[in-house]
Parts: C-alpha cells; structure tokens; sequence
C-alpha cells in the first residue's frame, strides 16, 4: 500500500476572514460581481500554494517574529507556519495600510 504525503493544515483567523468579506464587498461595489469572484478565487489559489510549500513568503521580522508576507494583487497575505507545518493566515491587508498597526 503507497502511503500519501500528509496535506499541512489551513487555518484561517477571524480577523483574515473579516478581511476576506471587506475585500469581497469593496471588490463588488466597485467592480462587479465577476471582479470580486476573481479576485477572492485569486487569495483561494494562493492559500493552497503557501499551503502546499509552493509559496514561501517573506519573512517580517521587523514587524513580528516568524511572521510571513506574499502579494496577491493589490494586498499582502500575513501568515505564520508552525513547526509541524502548519499554516495560519493571520491578516490580509491592503498594500497602502500600516502594516505593524493592523498586525
């Protein structure tokens, strides 16, 4: 029998929720429907890639220890992994925001 490699856990915080349904409802407002499907599918793709170990980030440590950041169109998606591979998106914030207030 072939053993499968363990998929990593995705956890997502409220507050990146709250960013998600923010995001989802400026995007309709002022684009469409089309537009903020797009682009909610667009972070739903990234998650999978941090995920899955195909997107790394970049490490923040002027803002908080261990913490990690990747662009997705006009935001940046904080995360964290945990020693046994787990992933917690923590934030998802707008490239024009101050990044250590809202963190």
């Amino acid at each position: 029998m072939r053993k499968t490699a363990a998929v990593p856990d995705l956890l997502i915080s409220p507050a990146a929720r709250e960013d998600l349904k923010d995001i989802g409802r400026y995007t309709q407002e002022n684009w469409g429907v089309g537009q903020r499907n797009s682009y909610l599918r667009a972070f739903g793709a990234l998650f999978d890639d941090i995920r899955d170990g195909v997107a790394a980030g970049r490490a923040c440590p002027d803002i908080r220890p261990g913490l990690l950041s990747i662009p997705c169109n006009r935001h940046v998606i904080f995360f964290r992994r945990d020693p046994a591979g787990t992933v917690e998106i923590l934030r998802i914030l707008h490239q024009r925001m101050d990044f250590p207030r809202h963190l």
